[in-house]
């Protein structure tokens, strides 16, 4: 009888890369790091490979994004449909959000990461500083004045709001544009396969990433804020069992989470690696069909929440702001936490889906209070690591949300779901 010969997967490939890139950066720290002129030259390579492997992903995600949502407003087939569709999904990317970023204020306040730590000679992180808009401004910014420019910018938001306006006039249009439907479903089937293709090089600049930042940190970066790093990732596990889990899946949709969870680890662990939901998107997308999640639902909740479903940066904007207040004995009054609440999830609205996104956004969010910047140099050290389980948290989101909204439209396929064999990676 012939032995079965063990092929690696691709999320295999990206857990050894993840492991080997904190091994080699550990290594290098202890050799004296960047400090040392022969390491420094190697992490030049570790970052650019890392950076190139960012660079390819972002390449494709605007044309992805843009393709495949006008492709999924057109396949909704009616205008009705559609803004049944978009009401649920963005209700339920608010709501989440929201409780997301109230989860990470009680655990903050019950574990107080800030009190008793001495910020020494610690200076703010020179970060570029951007205005926190008022809420009307917000809304506004919704739409672009420009598509093409917001396009070549890679202002998601834009893009998206564009998708959806030119999808529902290809529908308005009706069977003339059919031809035009057509080409834009081959587009967008040409920029998976584009991102198939990069997906592939994700365990290489994964490696890249983590042995970078393991050198240039060391294994320090996880003595100094451990109470921090804790709290946030116990934050983002509880939001995803209780709200996530019990709540979406187990009271909604009515399905076993922790089999959801196995069958939709691949995602979640590339998006936990390189901190990014675009990297996970593809994959997610495609994943989706083999969990009974209709294309027609996967093609527009999925793109729309790797830019608006920020469940775990949301609840890093609840912590960093009780962070930055115990560190100087600063007391939040309820009603500012409640309103931080609002204005962290409209916040998150707007997070491009990239890596440190939420450490820049959170500088407008402290000077908007009239919190010390302090908080941010100490957690840039260790934000990827944070970040991690923001992005994981995100794109797990993306998927129940996807979920949610299928179950809800009676389109969920629970035959499909129940399938055991899950494997796209062939």
């Amino acid at each position: 009888m012939e032995k079965k010969v063990f092929k690696f997967k691709l999320y295999h490939k990206i857990f050894i890369g993840l492991i080997l890139g904190v091994i080699v950066g550990i290594i290098f720290s202890n050799m004296g790091g960047p400090k040392n002129p022969i390491i420094a030259e190697i992490l030049k390579v570790c970052v650019f490979v890392g950076n190139l492997f960012l660079r390819l992903i972002k390449m494709g995600i605007v044309p992805l994004v843009f393709f495949s949502i006008t492709s999924g407003v057109i396949s909704l087939g009616d205008i009705k449909r559609l803004a049944n569709t978009g009401v649920r999904t963005v209700t339920l990317f608010l709501a989440t959000s929201a409780g997301a970023v109230s989860i990470g204020l009680i655990l903050a306040n019950l574990i107080k990461p800030g009190s008793g730590m001495d910020l020494g000679t610690v200076a703010a992180g020179s970060v570029e500083m951007k205005e926190l808009p008022g809420i009307l401004d917000s809304l506004l910014d919704f739409f672009p004045q420009n598509p093409i420019a917001s396009m070549a910018d890679g202002t998601m938001l834009h893009v998206i709001s564009f998708s959806i306006f030119v999808g529902i006039a290809l529908i308005m249009v009706g069977e003339r544009a059919k031809p035009v439907n057509e080409f834009i479903e081959i587009c967008s089937e040409t920029m998976f396969k584009i991102i198939e293709i990069v997906v592939k090089f994700t365990p290489y600049g994964v490696f890249g990433l983590m042995a970078n930042a393991t050198a240039q940190f060391g294994v320090e970066i996880f003595g100094p804020i451990l109470k921090f790093i804790i709290t946030d990732y116990l934050s983002a596990i509880i939001f995803t069992i209780v709200i996530l889990w019990g709540l979406c899946l187990g009271l909604i949709v009515k399905v076993n989470p922790i089999k959801f969870f196995k069958k939709t680890f691949e995602p979640w662990l590339i998006a936990f690696s390189t901190c990014t939901s675009s990297a996970a998107l593809p994959v997610s997308m495609k994943l989706s069909k083999e969990i009974g999640i209709p294309e027609e639902n996967s093609s527009f909740v999925l793109p729309l929440g790797a830019t608006m479903n920020m469940n775990g940066t949301c609840i890093y904007f609840g912590i960093i702001v009780v962070f930055a207040s115990q560190l100087y004995g600063m007391n939040l009054s309820i009603a500012t936490q409640i309103m931080l609440v609002f204005q962290a999830t409209l916040l998150a609205v707007g997070c491009a889906a990239v890596p440190s996104i939420g450490l820049v956004i959170s500088i407008t969010l402290l000077e908007s209070m009239g919190l010390p910047l302090e908080a941010i140099a100490l957690v840039a050290g260790i934000y990827r690591i944070v970040d991690q389980i923001h992005t994981a948290t995100n794109s797990h989101g993306d998927l129940i949300v996807a979920a949610v909204v299928s179950k809800l439209e009676g389109t969920f396929d629970y035959n499909q779901f129940n399938k055991e064999k899950v494997d796209i990676t062939q």
